[in-house]
């Protein structure tokens, strides 16, 4: 949140400024409000000094006296004295969202209040408003999870509405962080990256193709594709310029690939989407107060939250058990931690393979079995040796 339009600046002025002094593009960065996301970027840029000190910022000194000169006065009269005396930077800076977009190429973005709940990818150099959630993922996987019916019903029912329009409202904590995203194979996350890379490309080409095509258009005629009904002449027009037709296709497939994802069946009434998204929640809340979390980006998620959860805990018998004959393989077990508990089980009695722990259920799927094995080692429950197979960790007194 900015607090001072004075850190805007036009893009030919931030041409000038970046002409004046090279290291100015440190620190200006293209910028983009919520409803432009929706409807075309008006190409200014802004003067984000981040967290830097005021002798930090003071080392560009030409941006420096711009914000002076154009947000100071401003920020005097500002009854926050963190933002009086701060004034070179944003209100709100955002530091956590700048921690997790580090070393990402692009993130994913989605207007805060919308009348259609659609997401797409920014450049990380993209400065997002306040009013666009910013998910800090470059994953064409989560994009298309994201993108699906199966999400957009589940956000529009946690979520909130705003406005005249009475439009939706994408709220963080309900909307993103309590939806379980499903625990798909490799190959059908590929599968689903295949299409939103085909979706997004369609988008974009679209977007370019005419300044009367956008989002909102775009995702209006393909509402009223779906029910079928008529369309204005200037819907008519961004149907014909944005093949909304293909548009709506790319959309049906990618939703039964997340269904097949999730390993639902497709198509599903709005009613049973929600009652197996809440069901999925709730097991996913009981395996995290075990210590189970699914991460979307482990390598950065766990050394900053993962020392916040409580120990996981497995009922894993003392004794050996002989090895399964083939008449007495047992059941796969149908919830995600009951499965964990029948892995963790088999793995202290012998070691095994993930082949041979898939074979020692019936019905089992073998990139589950795996990624169970995984989420074991990460919780210290199983070692893997240098053969590839699993065993019971040995516990220090």
């Amino acid at each position: 949140m900015l607090a001072g339009s004075g850190f805007v600046v036009e893009d030919a002025e931030a041409h000038i400024l970046i002409s004046a002094d090279e290291r100015n593009k440190d620190i200006l960065r293209p910028y983009i409000k919520g409803k432009e996301l929706l409807t075309a970027p008006q190409n200014r840029w802004v003067i984000d000094y981040g967290l830097r000190s005021r002798e930090e910022a003071q080392g560009y000194s030409i941006l420096y006296d711009l914000v002076r000169d154009r947000v100071k006065p401003e920020r005097d009269a500002n009854k926050d004295k963190l933002r009086r005396e701060r004034w070179w930077v944003f209100g709100r800076t955002n530091e956590n969202l700048r921690k997790a977009l580090a070393g990402l190429n692009r993130y994913i973005a989605t207007v805060e209040t919308a009348k259609h709940r659609t997401f797409v990818f920014l450049s990380h150099q993209i400065a997002p408003d306040h009013k666009i959630v910013a998910i800090a993922s470059d994953e064409a996987n989560h994009l298309g999870v994201l993108s699906s019916q199966l999400h957009v019903i589940w956000a529009a029912a946690a979520g909130s509405r705003h406005g005249v329009g009475n439009d939706l409202v994408y709220n963080k904590s309900t909307c993103f962080d309590a939806f379980p995203f499903p625990d798909a194979s490799v190959i059908s996350r590929e599968r689903i990256v295949s299409v939103v890379n085909r979706l997004d490309r369609h988008r974009t080409a679209a977007l370019l193709r005419s300044e009367a095509v956008s989002l909102t258009g775009m995702y209006n005629v393909v509402e009223k594709l779906r029910s079928g009904a008529a369309l204005t002449p200037k819907e008519r027009t961004i149907h014909e310029l944005a093949a909304c037709g293909v548009l709506r296709d790319l959309h049906d497939e990618l939703d039964a690939l997340v269904a097949e994802a999730y390993g639902w069946p497709w198509p599903m009434e709005k009613e049973e989407i929600l009652e197996r998204l809440v069901a999925l929640h709730d097991e996913r809340v009981e395996e995290e107060n075990r210590g189970v979390v699914r991460w979307l980006r482990p390598d950065y998620q766990i050394p900053r939250f993962g020392a916040d959860l409580p120990a996981a805990t497995l009922d894993l018998p003392a004794s050996a058990s002989p090895i399964p004959a083939p008449a007495e393989l047992r059941a796969w077990p149908l919830s995600a931690v009951e499965q964990l508990t029948a892995i963790g089980t088999l793995v202290s009695s012998r070691a095994v393979s993930a082949d041979e722990a898939a074979a020692s259920f019936t019905g089992a799927r073998r990139d589950l079995v795996v990624r169970h094995l995984d989420t074991l080692a990460l919780m210290g429950e199983v070692v893997r040796d240098a053969d590839g197979r699993y065993q019971a960790a040995r516990k220090v007194a």
